[in-house]
């Protein structure tokens, strides 16, 4: 199928405003011999004669006035399609998809993604819940830009940009054992906490691989009878009395004084966590999701010097 291009029809539309082939080549910088040569080949690729040659100069056919209105729409059409991908280019418009952990979503995000649409109405985010290592599959299949994951998750290949600080606490009820007695700042050690009931939290999620892969390295072996699959789950299953769990502090902290649980950290080196955003090693992120990228860093970099 034969086409033409739009710079051809841009030196149409420059020849039936000027009413000369010479004066339109000139306006375009363009040889006339060129000009000439392109038109000839349009109404030969179109089979109909788009200009009437006059004494002095030319004027367009029915023809021609028909392409010239096509033409005049198309122009402004590829205009509109350049201004609005400039746009995109420069982060004034544009959409980001990023997926988060759990207790980033129940925990700082809400505030942070309220204050970016204030900042960037016209950029849209697009954010799903995900557990770390289905985010990073998500990222790795291009499904997503961004992601906030657990730094336990494997992420070979992305680049890797930290955070938040978010250690693994130990919770219990209130009056067990473990925590009777103590000062809420005093740390407990896992050798010590993982002698007793514990509750899982989501089989095979990131925080469970890592509690459990600890309590191995220990030769201890933990057999749950209670497996939930949600933060609040665990905290109400502790609450009852029922074992002891793990999470990230940004999960529990708040929650000790709503409910009767006991909040305390781990002494263990590996317990102090930290959260990461991780997106794909390229030089050429749309402009949006670096905007998106760099507000998070700094936003929580700012956060992070405050409470310091």
């Amino acid at each position: 199928m034969q086409t033409f291009d739009i710079v051809t029809i841009r030196l149409f539309l420059a020849i039936v405003r000027a009413g000369s082939i010479g004066e339109a080549a000139r306006r375009e910088h363009i040889a006339t011999s060129a000009v000439s040569r392109r038109i000839n080949d349009l109404e030969a690729m179109l089979g109909v004669r788009l200009l009437r040659r006059l004494p002095r100069g030319v004027e367009p056919t029915p023809e021609g006035k028909a392409f010239a209105a096509h033409g005049e729409r198309l122009l402004a059409e590829m205009r509109s399609l350049a201004d609005e991908l400039r746009g995109y280019a420069g982060g004034e418009r544009g959409e980001v998809w990023f997926a988060a952990i759990n207790s980033v979503i129940a925990g700082c995000l809400p505030d942070l993604l309220v204050r970016f649409r204030a900042e960037k109405p016209h950029l849209k985010v697009a954010v799903q819940e995900s557990y770390s290592r289905e985010a990073i599959e998500a990222l790795r299949e291009g499904r997503i830009d961004l992601a906030v994951v657990a730094d336990s998750t494997p992420v070979d290949g992305l680049a890797v940009h930290h955070f938040c600080d978010d250690p693994i606490w130990l919770i219990t009820p209130v009056g067990h054992p473990l925590t009777a007695g103590r000062s809420p700042e005093e740390a407990i050690s896992f050798a010590e906490a993982i002698q007793h009931e514990v509750i899982s939290l989501h089989e095979g999620g990131a925080l469970d691989d890592l509690i459990m892969e600890k309590a191995r390295e220990m030769g201890c072996t933990v057999n749950p009878t209670i497996k939930v699959i949600r933060f609040g789950s665990l905290r109400r299953m502790v609450e009852a009395g029922l074992g002891i769990g793990f999470l990230r502090r940004s999960s529990v902290e708040r929650y000790a004084e709503q409910m009767r649980i006991v909040a305390m950290p781990l002494s263990d080196g590996w317990a102090q966590r930290r959260h990461i955003l991780v997106h794909q090693r390229s030089t050429h992120l749309p402009a949006a999701v670096l905007q998106f990228r760099d507000f998070l860093l700094k936003s929580v970099a700012f956060q992070g010097s405050e409470s310091g």
